[in-house]
């Protein structure tokens, strides 16, 4: 049965009453006094409407340092928390902004991925997204992100814009481990603008005038980073930071830690005529006592750090891997070897049986064709 409680019978409540009593408030359910021996206490016992049917039990605080008016007014918000099946005892955890979220993002996932990768979500993120960096991730909302890739496709353009996207879905997701946030705004309330697949590799004639760029080139040493792109499809950073530790005594190198990280490592049979230009590499580059098969004394890497278009070669790195691909299948490999030579992940149940350690000699067989119909558009 409760009580009609005023503030004069709270103040005089340890009079009234023994330690040990609980006097119950007939105006809020579920709020009562617990009368001490020494002091009194309003206290709050409800059912937490998660599904578990659990009573709990707050203080709010003692009688002579909280008013009534004060504790039905707490009285009703934890009721309110209880409600929403939340449990008062526990802190609520702080949301993360997008900037805490990518920190603990590198911080967890940073050692898995290349230092490029790392990179590039840090210029998304800190870069292209800054406008919304230190908005916690709750309070993201489907519109403010819609409205947020439109206007960077406007200035960044359609490519720029989607990889922010991409950037941000990640963080976001990497969060949602932890956090009880709302679904992602980028799946839910982005569309993403259409990528048309890149058609750059090169024809017979652009062949014909790489080479002849490759060959008047004054840096003999980035020249051949450049034709190891061209005659293995590698990517850049596999290309530049070759060593010689890696390239055994039958030709065949290892690709330590390609794009997908150390357990994506794969080797790579090389053509003879690239072994050759890479045997001219060696010894041009000898004094340097370097580990790189490409070195660089002013890198921080040791070796070299970018290769891209200029004027004495127009082309962009990856354009070479585009090349590579489109003349093996001009020079008849199949694309299922195709796929092994660049280091693509094989569709279909069938490649979990394959052992690739065991197709060296197939793989060869096939570098000496692509490299063939490469090289045969170099003039004498």
């Amino acid at each position: 049965m409760g009580t009609k409680l005023t503030q004069g019978t709270v103040n005089k409540i340890a009079e009234e009453h023994e330690a040990g009593q609980q006097v119950y408030d007939a105006d809020v359910s579920g709020l009562r006094i617990v009368v001490g021996s020494k002091s009194s206490s309003f206290k709050l016992v409800g059912r937490i409407n998660d599904g578990s049917n659990r009573y709990v039990s707050i203080i709010i605080g003692r009688t002579d340092e909280v008013s009534l008016k004060t504790a039905r007014e707490k009285a009703a918000e934890l009721k309110l928390a209880l409600r929403r099946g939340e449990d008062p005892r526990i802190a609520k955890r702080t949301v993360p902004s997008l900037r805490t979220a990518w920190e603990r993002y590198k911080e967890t996932r940073g050692v898995e991925l290349q230092p490029s990768t790392v990179a590039w979500y840090e210029e998304k993120v800190v870069g292209v997204l800054r406008s919304i960096l230190d908005i916690p991730l709750d309070k993201l909302d489907r519109e403010t992100v819609r409205a947020l890739h439109e206007r960077i496709t406007k200035k960044n353009g359609p490519y720029g814009a989607n990889g922010a996207m991409r950037a941000l879905k990640a963080v976001y997701n990497d969060a949602a481990r932890t956090q009880d946030l709302p679904p992602n705004p980028v799946s839910r309330a982005v569309r993403m603008n259409k990528e048309a697949p890149r058609k750059w590799a090169l024809d017979a004639a652009g062949l014909a005038e790489a080479w002849r760029c490759l060959d008047a080139m004054e840096d003999h040493n980035r020249a051949a980073c450049w034709t190891v792109m061209l005659l293995t499809g590698l990517r850049s950073h596999d290309a530049r930071s070759m060593r010689w530790e890696h390239l055994d005594a039958d030709g065949v190198l290892t690709v330590p830690s390609p794009k997908g990280g150390a357990d994506r490592a794969f080797r790579l049979p090389l053509p003879r005529h690239l072994l050759q230009v890479l045997e001219r590499v060696r010894q041009e580059t000898a004094p340097l006592e370097s580990p790189f098969v490409f070195p660089s004394i002013t890198s921080k890497s040791g070796h070299i750090e970018e290769m891209r278009r200029t004027d004495e070669f127009p082309h962009a790195p990856h354009q070479m891997r585009h090349t590579y691909r489109t003349w093996s299948l001009e020079a008849g490999v199949d694309m299922q070897t195709v796929t092994l030579l660049m280091n693509h992940r094989p569709a279909g149940v069938t490649w979990g049986y394959v052992t690739r350690a065991h197709l060296l000699g197939h793989m060869r067989e096939a570098q000496e064709k692509v490299c063939a119909a490469l090289v045969k558009h170099r003039g004498g």
